[in-house]
């Protein structure tokens, strides 16, 4: 029975909880995507890919089917591979016995018992009753034999019992079915040496669910090539195959995109034992071992009531002659730490006895008096990784007396994990590569343990998200621990392995929207990394020669940390008022050297700042292996040419003259001259992304052509905005013209260079990236209001416009900042397509159209906003517009002012705090002063 309590936290099950929020999120972000249905979808085939990847099998193997419920998957794959005659064997406590309300015997199939040990079937147990059955045909024939991992008591198959029990039923000709409603804490189980592969080797038929592990709804069912024909007819049949199967895809998809499944389960298992631990701790008897995510516990009858005040249970077994009850208490994804302390472990009494009047007698305690004397329950967090307790290692640049006691994640993870998180760092963060990586691989091959563990997690935190391995725990743990470890070493002597740490947490924080929070680590990097070159004087490149290659590897890294700071101090930067602490022209460190020579300590000629001009012969023909020094310069240019575009806006919005000429000509000309030192080869389109790729360059190649794209549309689109309109009697169209060709034709070449990129397997997924897709989209949308001037047409703008969303919903599911941006999007979306209509159909009638009240909805944060409280008219104007120009749009406020919607919509990709849009400062309440 069930005990019936109103307010007590529950642990009846492991699905009282909805969603994980990655998940509704995910299912949200995706949620107005047009998707075709009944498992054919994109999100679905995605997920299908990923549990491939995880079952290091393919398509040729096995068919992966996902249906809404474990019931569903069960009488399906039950019924999908035998014939009416043909019987199930299950374990007497096996779930389709009597939890299924006889769903599996209405299909037309018998259930043989077998007798279990510890809720596992074994192979003496089952031949015992198969010939207790062949008594054909009289008897109904085993066929196939059904097992649960977990069992229905919590236990967990070892490989060696798995192999055993599968060689037994091929020996027999039986199927094997694994009903793997809670596979995910089986897998994750300390007791555990089963894999995904093994279940897909010595079974025929498995499912994973996701109901019970973080998700709405959903389970994946595998099955072997040779009986999945037909296997959707049986899915159609029973009401199983979801048109809106997006839903189940989206789920799985985010599920097992980063290791999130098994994160979820290992938190749940931890959470079990904790509270076995604490029954135990009290002298209560365990009825049966607590392997995974349940616990069966023997209860004094008498104890009954008050535990039921407390926590929802099951009870599982009444014991009438020893007057005491077995209960059963699941743990969830969803469980925190505070409500696992059911038995009290400290000194009563708690304060509901207290309340109650029965101090003698109490042994239960409120999780929440210490911390939370009057809190209500919280929001479930993301769980923390449950490994055993670990101390952090000691590394070259650590004080262990300084060393916070916090588990260290890196000491479960193997070196081959290590290694191969570093080899996708330098790939897909080359504007903040600083790695030696011959030197890294050489330490972790000889000894990890060697390497800071601060630097090692500071690093996952960045590359987790792109990695499958089921030991990785989510991005977010990681950058705790880092966060954790940097806090307590902020005032330690300056060390490389925490300046390049306080690098990559500042790269997280901003992927995370938190842009204050990137800040604040990116400043305390430079300061670290300038006191560091301070000491590093000439005899480090000066070093007698059995020390000068070492000496010239480590001088590198500190000159390319320093010029990663500073990449990283201009993309943090961009669109603030503030001036940043760097100059480039200033600087006196010289730039990064070639890769090459980095990688082999090879003695080089440096370039300094000053080379990079078109009057210096040093800084000429720049090729791939100067990455670094050219990207570095190109954003140094980038962050100028935002700031001035950013203050003209601000300046034309409060009624001041236009931009300064000049100025504008004076950067173009530094644009120009930067992308002439450049080699062709690192030009895009004059050089195609596939050659770089083939060198391990891809990603660096993207780079540097996206910071020069970005800077020619934010210079072009400050030309637009204070060029004469084209329907102005001044009428000058050709600076017009070529103003908008230009912002087109770069918006085609942003989209161009990724998509080339992600057909070469070699997806550039970085916030900065999203954030040019971002202001590219806009442009593609302008474009559809104004198609005949746009290279292509129409259809053209809304092909470059659908790819733009679909690169930004890919970003959203590895970085949060994506999100506000992909909203913005869809929101911008919306009202040019209500311009477009408004402009084709209107004609002489005028419509009345609101436009939701202010620009802010579509993230425009600017200091003077247009008037929300007017009710705007959208009119067109086409007197003395040329039709190269299309249509011009303007707005007719209450009061008969007209306000220029073209030159408006024109403005909302380039945001007054550009990368600050849908951010979270990071800190819970206001600052001081700011109230």
């Amino acid at each position: 029975m069930i005990a019936k309590i109103t307010t007590p936290y529950s642990f009846l099950d492991d699905y009282s909880e909805g969603a994980h929020p990655r998940l509704l999120e995910a299912l949200l972000r995706t949620n107005t995507t047009q998707q075709t249905g009944y498992g054919t979808d994109e999100y679905t085939e995605e997920a299908r890919q990923l549990l491939l990847a995880q079952l290091q099998a393919t398509a040729e193997d096995v068919s992966i089917y996902f249906v809404p419920s474990g019931t569903a998957a069960n009488l399906i794959s039950i019924a999908s591979c035998l014939r009416p005659y043909e019987a199930v064997l299950a374990v007497q406590t096996g779930h389709i016995i009597d939890k299924e309300a006889g769903a599996i015997e209405a299909t037309g199939h018998k259930i043989i018992p077998v007798p279990g040990e510890r809720g596992k079937m074994t192979p003496e147990n089952l031949e015992t009753v198969l010939d207790e059955n062949i008594f054909f045909p009289h008897m109904a024939k085993p066929k196939l034999v059904y097992i649960s991992n977990a069992t229905e008591l919590g236990t967990v198959y070892s490989k060696h019992e798995l192999q055993r029990l599968s060689n037994t039923c091929r020996q027999r000709d039986l199927y094997l079915l694994v009903d793997g409603a809670r596979l995910g804490v089986a897998l994750t189980a300390e007791v555990n040496d089963v894999t995904l592969r093994d279940l897909m080797d010595y079974t025929d038929i498995f499912w994973i669910g996701g109901t019970k592990m973080g998700a709405l709804l959903g389970e994946a069912i595998v099955v072997r090539k040779t009986l999945a024909e037909g296997f959707e007819f049986h899915m159609k049949q029973r009401g199983a195959l979801l048109g809106k199967s997006r839903v189940l895809g989206v789920q799985f998809e985010e599920l097992f995109r980063d290791g999130l499944f098994f994160q979820l389960a290992r938190h749940a298992n931890a959470m079990a034992r904790k509270i076995a631990t604490q029954f135990l701790r009290q002298g209560w008897e365990l009825a049966a071992e607590t392997e995974t995510n349940q616990v069966f516990v023997v209860v004094p009858d008498e104890r009954l009531p008050q535990l039921e005040e407390r926590v929802r249970f099951y009870a599982w077994e009444k014991r009438k002659k020893e007057k005491c009850t077995v209960i059963r208490i699941v743990t969830a994804w969803a469980t925190e730490e505070a409500e696992v302390k059911c038995i009290h472990d400290g000194h009563p009494p708690c304060r509901r006895c207290l309340r109650l009047n029965r101090t003698p007698s109490c042994l239960l305690s409120d999780p929440r008096a210490a911390s939370h004397p009057s809190s209500s329950r919280r929001t479930p967090r993301t769980p923390r990784q449950a490994h055993p307790q670990t101390h952090p290692r000691p590394s070259l640049s650590s004080n262990p007396s300084t060393l916070s006691t916090i588990s260290s994640p890196i000491s479960v993870l193997s070196t081959p994990i290590l290694i191969a998180a570093c080899d996708l760092y330098r790939k897909k963060f080359p504007v903040v590569n600083f790695l030696h990586y011959p030197s890294l691989i050489a330490d972790l091959s000889r000894d990890a343990t060697s390497v800071n563990p601060v630097f090692l997690a500071a690093l996952l935190s960045l590359c987790a998200r792109f990695m499958t391995d089921p030991d990785l725990a989510p991005s977010e743990t990681y950058a705790e621990y880092a966060r954790s470890q940097l806090a307590h070493r902020a005032f330690e002597s300056p060390s490389l392995p925490l300046a390049q740490s306080l690098v990559m947490i500042s790269l997280y924080e901003w992927g995370s929207g938190r842009p204050y929070r990137a800040w604040m680590y990116s400043g305390m990097a430079t300061y670290m990394i300038q006191s560091l070159l301070k000491s590093a004087d000439d005899h480090m490149e000066q070093a007698p020669d059995e020390f000068h290659t070492h000496a010239q590897i480590a001088y590198e890294q500190l000159v390319r940390t320093y010029w990663c700071c500073f990449a990283q101090d201009c993309e943090l930067s961009s669109g603030a008022r503030q001036h940043f602490a760097l100059s480039f022209r200033e600087i006196s460190v010289p730039l990064p050297i070639s890769d090459s020579d980095f990688i082999f300590g090879k003695a080089t000629r440096r370039l300094t700042p000053a080379d990079m001009n078109r009057d210096s012969l040093k800084g000429v023909h720049l090729g791939i292996e100067c990455g670094l020094a050219i990207v570095t310069r190109g954003f140094d240019i980038f962050v100028r040419i935002l700031r001035f575009a950013n203050e003209s806006r601000r300046d034309r919005a409060r009624g001041a003259a236009p931009s300064s000429l000049p100025t504008w000509r004076a950067l173009k000309d530094e644009l120009d001259a930067w992308r002439a030192l450049q080699d062709t080869t690192v030009r895009y389109p004059e050089t195609s992304a596939p050659a770089h790729v083939a060198l391990g360059y891809g990603e660096l190649f993207a780079y540097i052509n996206l910071v020069y794209f970005m800077s020619i549309l934010f210079l072009y689109r400050d030309r637009f905005l204070t060029s004469p309109r084209a329907h102005d009697s001044s009428g000058s169209e050709s600076l017009a013209d070529e103003t908008i060709d230009h912002l087109f034709s770069t918006a085609q070449h942003i989209g161009a260079i990724l998509s080339s990129l992600e057909r070469c397997a070699t997806p550039v997924i970085t916030p900065y990236a999203g954030f040019s897709v971002f202001v590219a989209a806009h442009i593609n949308m302008y474009g559809t209001v104004c198609p005949a001037r746009y290279p292509g047409g129409l259809e053209r703008a809304e092909s470059e416009k659908k790819s733009n969303l679909e690169y930004l919903e890919r970003l959203c599911r590895f970085w949060d900042v994506g999100t506000s941006w992909w909203r913005t999007l869809q929101e911008a979306n919306r009202f040019y397509e209500m311009a477009r209509s408004t402009q084709q159909g209107l004609g002489t009638d005028r419509d009345h159209l609101t436009l939701a009240g202010t620009f802010d909805e579509y993230g425009d944060i600017r200091i003077s906003r247009p008037d929300s409280s007017s009710h705007r008219r959208m009119t067109p104007t086409t007197q003395n517009a040329p039709a190269a120009r299309g249509s011009s749009i303007s707005v007719e406020t209450e009061h008969g002012a007209l306000y220029d919607l073209e030159a408006e919509m024109m403005q909302w990709p380039f945001l007054d705090e550009t990368w600050s849009v849908g951010f979270a400062t990071g800190y819970e309440n206001t600052w001081p002063g700011m109230g």
